[in-house]
């Protein structure tokens, strides 16, 4: 899946009304909103040896999607808003139109589910092609037991709300090994990360555990039910003052046992992580940023001994996109125009 800006195109030199300066060949490419207007969701198809394929394209600002492991089942969700009206009167945002998309044929025909376009989707997670979550603004979460026919809402979480912004979003949800779906977000009262777990089939979440005075960036959980948590020192990054927010914010690993939260591991204060994994031989795969150089360099962290040690392996500048396939230990990054591959078992 590809988050695409429209072409925009120049004039040659002989046809503009200053040859010194460079001029767009159609009005539209002047203004900030119509280029934002035009940006698209597209699902690229292929093999490495071989055409690449445009399945699907749509007008869109923001999506996610899911994949099942066998390829045979997709969902995409789209939000789209028109970036060159004025805003609302006594309204913060823009109204966004959301739409919902399945494949049942590896991507190449979808179909456009029932789903209200005033209803915000930001994340997809999916047990099995059947059995699912869509969690949006609100923050809200829907379940579907038949394959995206019918959705019920489900209760977040009491003091997740902003009352003063609708759009309040958790600062992370995750479903794990264990098919239980985890949320945190940052109670400001208490200065700690509440982390709620919802099991499959339960109506209701529940607080597992709290972290004091950090920010959940990311949460893994294998199928016995032991959860990893990469967080970050402080509150989160938006809430702080514009002067509090180059102070040092170390990332942090941590680790639920059902009972007891154990940290395992401070990373330097430029080593700033965004993922954790956990890889086929229960490794742990840190995911970040090295920001000590002006730059930043894409790093990865491992630890194959429940995160006491940890190696570090810079990737290099400038990666445009990553995956990480948890099931067979290869990862993926985009750089430039090149594709390059690696495992990490």
């Amino acid at each position: 899946m590809k988050l695409t800006n429209p072409e925009v195109t120049t004039k040659p030199q002989e046809e503009r009304s200053d040859p010194t300066k460079a001029e767009f060949t159609e009005q539209w490419m002047y203004s900030p909103g119509e280029t934002a207007n035009r940006r698209s969701v597209r699902i690229l198809d292929g093999n490495l040896d071989g055409e690449i394929a445009r399945r699907f394209e749509e007008p869109a600002q923001r999506s996610d999607w899911w994949l099942a492991p066998d390829w045979s089942t997709l969902y995409l969700a789209t939000g789209w808003s028109d970036r060159t009206t004025e805003m609302p009167s006594g309204q913060r945002y823009r109204p966004e139109l959301t739409q919902l998309f399945k494949s049942t044929d590896q991507g190449r025909e979808w179909e456009r589910l029932r789903w209200p376009e005033d209803q915000n989707i930001t994340f997809l997670h999916f047990l099995d092609a059947q059995r699912g979550y869509l969690i949006g603004w609100g923050p809200k979460i829907w379940r579907t037991t038949d394959g995206g026919e019918h959705w019920n809402e489900l209760p977040v979480p009491e003091g997740a709300h902003n009352p003063e912004d609708p759009r309040e979003q958790f600062d992370l949800v995750a479903l794990g090994e264990d098919n239980v779906l985890r949320m945190a977000f940052y109670d400001h009262a208490a200065d700690a990360s509440r982390i709620h777990a919802l099991p499959w089939g339960e109506d209701t979440s529940q607080q597992a555990f709290t972290i004091p005075g950090h920010t959940v960036m990311d949460i893994a959980a294998n199928t016995e039910g032991t959860v990893y948590v990469l967080s970050t020192q402080g509150t989160p990054y938006f809430s702080l003052p514009s002067e509090a927010r180059n102070a040092p914010r170390p990332s942090v690993v941590w680790c639920w046992n059902g009972s007891t939260l154990q940290r395992l591991h401070e990373f330097p204060p430029e080593l700033k992580g965004y993922a954790l994994y956990l890889t086929p031989s229960e490794g742990l795969l840190f995911d970040g940023i090295d920001e000590s150089s002006l730059l930043g360099n894409n790093v990865t962290a491992v630890s194959y001994d429940g995160g006491t040690s940890w190696q570090v392996e810079d990737e290099g500048r400038s990666a445009q996109g990553g995956y990480y396939d948890t099931r067979t230990g290869t990862r993926w990054r985009v750089s430039g125009y090149s594709l390059y591959q690696r495992e990490i078992p």
